[in-house]
């Protein structure tokens, strides 16, 4: 009783504090720490995580950090580099604070005042979208409404130029809408603004000033990154991470363990140091959506998170202001079935251990692991399946489908292209029915292979095989091959040969 009256006191006080967030005074952090690192190991082995970095903050200080399982060919430590994914987007969000505090940009402007050529389809929404809106996610722009695979190495400019080809797929200023390339717009303000390349102002206005020595908004600077790691068929596979570089100031960004402990701890004191605690209550001020500024805001302020998920990555940056307590969690792994099922596991067990809380047993909840595993052998079926059907296929086929009927024949045809044309339909519409607005057929199959190679050899098994049977049986049957089916009309008989013929039987 005396532990929920605290509690209760404690939310109370954050509530009713001027600045969000206000850390209350923390009591001593009572975690198990054995407990602690039975979750984290114990997740590991379940969905076969290669690595995990970890920070637990408690007020003014970190009181735990440290690196479990493997870096690649070195053991993962705090302070080994990785990307952090969206992340990313609360930096990005945090300079363009900086930049409005100091007058030198206006939240609630449109777009058009810093950068005068930015458009999108709608040319009356282009005049009305602001920096706002882009912070907070609400200007009418979505996944949906974007259909343009840019190369990886397109610049900041040519990405924001893009979107001259983005439709709207909501009011402006209406409702959330998850977009990555508004921070990457955001991003090139940045740099339009300050007159300085985004990764020079992060490093001078943030970086530096937070003691974060190993953090880079420049990839290729990054000197001791982890090796990252996909899913296949349950193994984690290494894989090189691309890297997208106009997407940096959305998704890119390399950081530590530890470098992240020390941004979380500003941030937690509202980010002292940083920016004024106005600036600091409006990025930590929810939207629709319960979004801030690069920041997801939810229990009324009492739970500041964000995160961020790469094809190789997985981060997790969590604040509780009213206990006064943070966690960074960094992974070197990242797949997108992982992004909804091990990642959190993970970090709904360490939350617990950080609030004092009763961690969730290991076994709960399915295994990523046996899942890939799962996804294995289905393909190894399929695969064995369609050897069968293509013996079938050679043996015979021609034979058979010249006995049939026209319209059977037809339907034996069809049903290769109809069933697999269908189970794409059923997966893509599933798929956009999940993600809703952050989903585009052309940059989703642009993206699938990274996002999810194994689901999509999965995908590729089970329709191209009969795709291919399809167009065989079709080759066959406009080729003549299959008997019964005529491919030409008959040639007439000469007259003068039926005379012939007839005088040849006459005389016999």
């Amino acid at each position: 009783m005396v532990r929920r009256v605290l509690l209760a006191t404690a939310l109370a006080l954050a509530l009713a504090a001027p600045l969000l967030p206000a850390a209350a005074a923390p009591g001593p952090w009572r975690s198990d720490i054995a407990a602690l690192d039975g979750a984290v190991l114990g997740q590991m082995a379940k969905h076969g995580l290669p690595g995990v970095a970890l920070a637990v903050i408690e007020g003014d200080e970190v009181v735990y950090l440290r690196g479990y399982g493997s870096a690649g060919a070195r053991p993962m430590s705090p302070e080994t580099q990785m990307f952090i994914g969206s992340q990313s987007k609360s930096f990005t969000a945090l300079a363009v604070a900086q930049l409005a505090e100091h007058g030198r940009l206006d939240l609630g402007a449109p777009i058009q005042r810093y950068i005068p050529w930015f458009r999108v389809a709608d040319s009356e929404a282009s005049a009305r979208i602001t920096v706002d809106h882009l912070l907070h996610h609400t200007s009418g722009l979505s996944e949906a409404g974007y259909g343009v695979v840019l190369p990886y190495d397109a610049s900041p400019e040519q990405a924001v130029r893009s979107l001259a080809q983005a439709r709207l797929t909501a009011p402006v200023g209406a409702t959330h809408q998850y977009f990555n390339l508004g921070y990457d717009t955001l991003a090139y303000l940045v740099e339009v603004v300050s007159g300085e390349p985004f990764a020079a102002y992060l490093d001078a206005h943030i970086f530096r000033p937070l003691g974060m020595a190993h953090t880079t908004a420049e990839p290729a600077a990054a000197t001791d990154l982890a090796q990252g790691y996909t899913r296949m068929f349950g193994f984690a596979v290494p894989m090189p991470q691309v890297v997208r570089r106009y997407e940096v100031g959305a998704g890119y960004i390399v950081s530590t363990a530890a470098d992240l402990a020390r941004f979380a701890q500003a941030m937690l004191h509202g980010g002292a140091g940083l920016v004024t605690p106005e600036s600091a209550r409006r990025i930590f001020t929810p939207g629709p959506g319960g979004y801030g500024m690069g920041w997801y805001i939810s229990a009324d302020g009492a739970n500041i998170s964000h995160g961020g998920a790469n094809e190789t990555f997985r981060t997790e940056v969590n604040l509780y202001p009213a206990r006064g307590r943070a966690f960074v969690l960094l992974v070197n792994e990242g797949h997108l079935v992982d992004h909804f099922i091990s990642a959190a596991q993970l970090a709904a067990s360490v939350e617990a251990a950080v609030l004092g809380e009763p961690v969730p047993p290991v076994e709960a909840g399915w295994s990523v692991r046996w899942m890939g595993y799962g996804f294995g052998l289905f393909v190894l079926a399929l695969c064995l399946l369609h050897l069968w059907n293509f013996r079938a296929l050679f043996r015979g086929w021609p034979e058979r489908a010249g006995a049939m009927g026209p319209a059977r024949r037809a339907m034996d045809v069809a049903i290769s292209f109809v069933i697999p044309s269908v189970i794409l339909a059923v997966v893509f519409s599933q798929m956009q029915g999940f993600f809703g607005n952050r989903f585009h057929l052309l940059t989703t199959l642009a993206s699938f292979g990274l996002a999810m190679p194994d689901v999509f050899i999965l995908m590729l098994v089970g329709t191209l095989p009969d795709y291919a049977q399809g167009l065989l049986k079709l080759a066959w049957l406009l080729s003549g091959r299959a008997q019964g089916l005529p491919v030409r009309a008959p040639s007439r008989p000469d007259p003068s040969c039926a005379r012939a013929v007839a005088a040849r039987d006459t005389r016999h």
